[in-house]
């Protein structure tokens, strides 16, 4: 048997004792080989709990873009949205984010909160916190524009469109919130270009009038929203009563007009801008006379007040862009009894703006080439006889969700 030489003998002694010690030295290299691991750990808690923060921070404020998009404007938007988001944070542990919001030329309304996650190892190392940032942007279901709203609940037959009547509305919804039995009638020789017809009741007779689409029925009608906004009128005592006036050419400045007012024979009239109170009678163009005014609102004080165009009148006529009657061209208070409005003949015509007419059933004959661009109407019923309109949305147009979805997240 071959011996183990002495000194391989004597270094295999010495490291079966080093590996077997039990003694200071090897608790020193231990301690210092689980410092690292203890930082590494240390780490990684506080980068978990800034990852817990962030994801908090992202859900509250995902659902509070959702909150604010649902309001009307932009302002109570970023309100609505802003008190959301503090109520939530308010529970957070800790130091909570703060959010901003804005609303951009879309109509998406974008937040972003920021804070900062509180440090707990990595404070040793001079760490106080880890920066904690996240965004969100919401928008709002697609919308519909209201261009004629008919109001009378009960009305039977609130929307007549008979033969000869064209109406070219492709961007505009028209809403009628009556449940009479029929609501709405539609009869042949008629032509209707609209993007929906949303009826309320859920009777009409459609004795096949030329329509691109079906009229919906049972349908979620809107609501008057003009209802308890319009401006007050003070009317005060009489600026004009009971004029008369023979062709030629005539300027009519604001104030308040009494009884009648009468064109005859054919002329040119030209209105001032400002309000026209019309109290208890009325103003009547007669044919052959071109009536043009920019920046003007009529005022129909009561039942009795009314504007009449007959034969082959040629208007051309638009609200204010500014101040207490903007985008408003006609209007009437609330509560009016029902009564009977009116317009025949006017022909190459131009209006502008809201028409708020409650109480008046409007009928609407003999009406060839009318653009009313930018015009909202709003009455307790219509009927189209002959006639040819083109209709587009105007400043203050009704919008409607138009059963396209509910507002959702796009960042």
């Amino acid at each position: 048997m071959t011996s183990i030489p002495r000194r391989l003998t004597s270094a295999v002694l010495f490291w079966r004792r080093f590996i077997g010690d039990r003694s200071g030295n090897f608790a020193v290299f231990f301690a210092l080989a689980l410092m690292p691991m203890m930082v590494a750990v240390g780490f990684a808690v506080d980068y978990h709990n800034a990852s817990q923060l962030r994801s908090r921070a992202q859900e509250t404020l995902d659902a509070a873009v959702l909150a604010g998009i649902r309001q009307s404007t932009t302002d109570d938007q970023i309100k609505q949205a802003g008190t959301f988001f503090s109520a939530q944070a308010a529970n957070y542990w800790g130091d909570a984010p703060t959010a901003t919001f804005s609303v951009n030329g879309q109509g998406q309304l974008t937040g972003t909160a920021e804070g900062t996650a509180r440090a707990t190892f990595m404070s040793v190392l001079g760490i106080a916190g880890l920066p904690v940032k996240v965004a969100a942007t919401a928008m709002a279901a697609a919308t519909s524009r209201v261009c004629i709203l008919l109001v009378n609940p009960s009305k039977s037959q609130s929307f007549l469109v008979n033969s000869g009547a064209v109406l070219n509305a492709t961007q505009c919804e028209i809403h009628v919130l009556s449940t009479a039995s029929p609501a709405a009638i539609f009869n042949s020789g008629s032509t209707l270009s609209v993007k929906r017809i949303c009826i309320k009741g859920k009777d009409i007779i459609n004795n096949g009038g030329g329509m691109n689409l079906a009229p919906e029925t049972n349908c979620a009608a809107i609501s008057d929203p003009f209802a308890k906004s319009m401006p007050k009128v003070s009317v005060g005592a009489c600026n004009f009563n009971n004029q008369v006036f023979d062709p030629g050419n005539v300027t009519l400045q604001p104030g308040v007009y009494c009884g009648w007012t009468n064109f005859n024979g054919s002329g040119k009239l030209t209105l001032k801008p400002g309000l026209y109170v019309v109290n208890n009678g009325g103003m009547t163009f007669n044919s052959g006379w071109t009536v043009s005014g920019a920046g003007v609102t009529f005022y129909l004080v009561d039942q009795n007040a009314t504007l009449t165009f007959n034969g082959n009148v040629n208007t051309t006529l638009s609200p204010p862009t500014s101040g207490t009657y903007a985008n408003i061209l006609m209007f009437e208070p609330g509560g009016l009894p029902n009564t009977n409005l009116p317009i025949n003949g006017t022909n190459g015509s131009s209006i502008q703006g809201l028409l708020y007419l409650p109480s008046r059933d409007v009928t609407i004959n003999s009406v060839s080439n009318v653009n009313a661009d930018k015009t909202t109407m709003v009455f307790s019923s219509l009927i189209f006889n002959a006639l040819n309109w083109a209709v587009a949305p105007g400043d203050l147009a009704m919008t409607t969700s138009g059963g396209t979805g509910s507002p959702r997240l796009v960042q």
